[in-house]
Order: C-alpha cells, then sequence, then structure tokens
C-alpha cells in the first residue's frame, strides 16, 4: 500500500458508493491491511506505557479504522456480488466484465452461493433432496435446539444461554471511570466507560486497577 494505507482504504470505499458496481481493486487489498494493522500493533507494544500515552490512543484509534474500513469495503462487495449471483440464476443481463473484478475467494464464493441456490431450487420445487451441511446449516440447528429449550422451559421463561468460557488468565473488573480505548494483551480492542463489568487479560487488569481506574471482583466458586 502507499504512504497512508487508511486514506487508500477510505478513498477506495468512498469510490464503490459512488459507482454502486463491482469495480477492480488491488490484489493484494486484504493482506496489505493486515500486514498494516500488525504493524500498528507492534508499534502499539512497543511504547514503554500505551494505556497511558497519546500515542497509543492513536494507534488504536487507527487499527480500529482500518479493521472497519477494511470489513465496510468487504460487506459492499459480497452484497454486489450476491446481486449478481441473483442476476445469473434468474437468467437476467449479467454483466462478464464485472465478474472479472473478483478474487479469486471471491469467485469461489459467486460459485457457491450459484450451486446453493440451484440446489434449494430443485429441492423446493421438484422435490430433490438438499443436503444441510457447513456453518449455515449448525447455525439453524443451533437456533432450532434454542427454540426447542425455550418451548419446554415454558413461555416468557426463556432458558438462560449457557456460559461463555473465558480463558485463563483473564480477571473480572468494574471500571470506575471513563478512559481511552486500547489494545489488551489478547489482541482485542477494548472501550470500556464507567459502570462496565468486563473481564480482561489479567496484566492489563492488574494496570488499570494499581491506577484505580478499575477494581478487581474476585469471585468465590
Amino acid at each position: 500500500m502507499a504512504a497512508d494505507p487508511l486514506e487508500r482504504l477510505r478513498q477506495m470505499l468512498l469510490d464503490m458508493h459512488h459507482s454502486g458496481r463491482l469495480s477492480d481493486i488491488e490484489p493484494g487489498l486484504y493482506e496489505d491491511a493486515r500486514a498494516h494493522v500488525e504493524k500498528l500493533k507492534a508499534d502499539y507494544y512497543s511504547l514503554q506505557n500505551p494505556l497511558e500515552s497519546r500515542a497509543g490512543s492513536l494507534l488504536i484509534e487507527e487499527i480500529g479504522s482500518v479493521t472497519e474500513t477494511v470489513q465496510e469495503i468487504f460487506s459492499i462487495r459480497t452484497r454486489q456480488i450476491l446481486d449478481l449471483a441473483f442476476q445469473q440464476i434468474e437468467g437476467q443481463y449479467f454483466d462478464k466484465d464485472e465478474a472479472r473484478k473478483m478474487l479469486p475467494a471471491e469467485r469461489v464464493m459467486y460459485g457457491q452461493v450459484i450451486d446453493a441456490i440451484e440446489a434449494c431450487r430443485e429441492a423446493l420445487i421438484h422435490g430433490g433432496e438438499i443436503p444441510l451441511t457447513g456453518r449455515g446449516a449448525a447455525a439453524i440447528e443451533r437456533a432450532d435446539e434454542v427454540e426447542d429449550i425455550t418451548a419446554i422451559d415454558g413461555p416468557g421463561e426463556p432458558a438462560a444461554a449457557p456460559p461463555r468460557p473465558v480463558s485463563s488468565p483473564y480477571a473480572l473488573v468494574h471500571i470506575r471511570s471513563d478512559m481511552e480505548s486500547f489494545m489488551g494483551l489478547d489482541g482485542r480492542v477494548y472501550v470500556l466507560r464507567q459502570g462496565d463489568i468486563v473481564t480482561l487479560p489479567e496484566n492489563n487488569a492488574d494496570v488499570l486497577c494499581e491506577h484505580d481506574i478499575a477494581l478487581n471482583i474476585r469471585l468465590n466458586k
């Protein structure tokens, strides 16, 4: 990427909004964005006191901006590719030049979407069989299980979701005052406000507690 990767990503996103069509993008856009984020993370961790420095806050802001911009680029292109798939399925005008602008991974997704729609149409209209496989089917099955449990418990009394395991070493803390966003040792960006109760990597939690920004909540087992 150029000297200012974030600015180039934003300009590319702006062009996408204006054109409304699938456009050419740099083949290494996603790889370059990941590499840039990793560099920013390394710069953040190299600071002596990243939680307390303005430089640390700026790095966190740029990491968040790059990540959000890349995600929006992906979302827009995915919607455009889905539109192209529906056009082909319905026999509408199909712009082959636009299809050539897909990245290799996008072409794979495009083909899988068309195959899935054709299989579903064959099953519903002509009575064929369609196997439910993959992450999408698994998500549907999990949703069905939740509905079944809710039905057993009775209306108005939804079953409690199973607790999510928290990787150790983490600490549960109560945030006592507003603070700048920061990156934890687990690589996650935390945006915390006074009154929040959250699990943080122990080292990050210790720093906040030492500065009276957080209070460690020690739960008895």
